[in-house]
């Protein structure tokens, strides 16, 4: 997966932590269920994060001349 931003870096590197978090606490006997229950929570929170940011951008991206009126403010810049 082709990564386009720093955003969306962070939320995909934080992502993979706590997705191989879940996968230790599920394999310990030692972990709590709401440990486990508050890893999960962290986990829909940030794809919700990056859910939202890549439906923005798609947006943005295809909203016509939404590309051009950023070129002109950063010429005038």
């Amino acid at each position: 997966m082709l990564l386009s931003s720093e955003y969306e870096y962070a939320v995909s590197k934080n992502l993979a932590e706590k997705f191989r978090k879940l996968q230790e606490l599920q394999n310990t006997d030692k972990s709590s269920k709401t440990e486990i229950d508050f890893l999960k929570m962290e986990i829909e929170s940030l794809e919700s994060l990056y859910d939202n940011y890549n439906y923005g951008m798609n947006y943005f991206r295809r909203a016509q001349g939404g590309r051009d009126g950023l070129r002109e403010v950063h010429e005038k810049l």
